[in-house]
């Protein structure tokens, strides 16, 4: 049965089958020249990268500053534009910024024959853990755009009473991957944008194929003529996580199931006509019910397409400051009420 989420235990797709782990930029607005990869083996017996770009601003942080993970949509990572924004203005709130890259995104390479998936959270796990130890007296938050908002919601709600994080954020959640697939299809948007993201992932994966070349039911053949992000799951993501179909590897991996799980501070941002992340999607009467997930949604916006704020369109959106204002609370010690 398909794809453990937590991993640990064999199979493939599981975090003691082997998989290389994930990539991380630890990155500081001011500073563009990267400083020497830090590589580290993780409980998959795999490859963490941290490229970190310290230099001025990190090194002036406390030990006890806090440590902020972002985590980006679908084939995307630390280069981009969205992701910049945030790390701009959390940098200057005096956030020590990571962004997560998932497996074979940001050059960061793959050893073994896994990619990432929409509920794979073992890496998540482990860049969590790599960051306690490395700042072990600091507040530790979390924000993630589209497919990293679900991954991230699942990592929250397998976690429960036992996360260790403070808080996190997310914007243009799809929350439910089978309503993503129908939009991905139906609109025009939704075409051009699957296709677009598809010729992406194809072109992430492809240094990487030889890996995948002796797994069960793999078809390279299916690879390359993956076309729509549907495809693309057919021939990688299902195969290498052992789902029986795209539809219930979609199913078991919306994030709208473990929302009721969450019990870490969250903030949700959606906006009503996401041609993407459908408005129709969102959890709204188990995000009610909760005392620990707020929900904001606005009437326009698209798929991280807000373009509103006293930075934009150059810089951070509004949502940006939303959120930053948000973890900002957190840190100093504020708690969500009601329910």
């Amino acid at each position: 049965g398909g794809g453990a989420r937590h991993g640990g235990g064999g199979g493939v797709g599981a975090c003691g089958s082997g998989g290389d782990g994930c990539a991380v930029d630890g990155s500081n607005v001011n500073v563009m020249d990267p400083g020497p990869p830090f590589r580290r083996s993780i409980p998959d017996q795999g490859l963490t990268v941290l490229r970190k770009r310290l230099a001025t601003h990190w090194t002036q942080l406390s030990d006890d500053a806090p440590v902020l993970i972002l985590m980006s949509g679908i084939a995307g990572g630390s280069h981009d534009k969205y992701l910049k924004h945030f790390l701009r203005r959390a940098s200057r709130e005096g956030y020590r910024v990571v962004a997560f890259n998932c497996r074979g995104t940001a050059n960061s390479p793959l050893t073994t024959p896994q990619f990432y998936s929409a509920s794979f959270t073992g890496d998540v796990r482990a860049v969590v853990e790599e960051m306690r130890g490395r700042w072990p007296d600091a507040k530790i938050f979390a924000a993630g755009w589209s497919l990293g908002a679900n991954i991230l919601t699942n990592y929250l709600g397998e976690e429960g009473d036992e996360c260790p994080l403070s808080g996190a954020v997310t914007m243009c959640n799809p929350f439910d991957l089978n309503a993503c697939d129908v939009a991905l299809r139906d609109g025009l948007f939704g075409t051009v944008y699957s296709r677009a993201m598809a010729k992406n992932m194809r072109a992430l994966f492809a240094p990487h194929a030889h890996l995948f070349a002796g797994l069960p039911l793999y078809d390279s053949k299916l690879v390359e003529r993956a076309k729509t992000v549907r495809d693309f799951d057919e021939a990688v993501t299902r195969v290498t996580f052992g789902f029986p179909s795209v539809d219930a590897y979609y199913a078991a991996s919306s994030s709208r199931n473990v929302i009721s799980d969450v019990k870490t501070p969250l903030l949700v941002v959606q906006a009503r006509d996401d041609p993407i992340a459908v408005s129709s999607a969102t959890p709204r009467d188990a995000i009610a019910a909760s005392e620990h997930v707020l929900l904001v949604e606005t009437e326009s916006g698209g798929h991280l397409g807000w373009t509103a704020g006293e930075e934009a369109p150059f810089g951070s959106p509004w949502p940006d400051l939303g959120a930053i204002q948000f973890l900002n609370a957190l840190r100093d010690g504020a708690h969500l009420e009601g329910g």
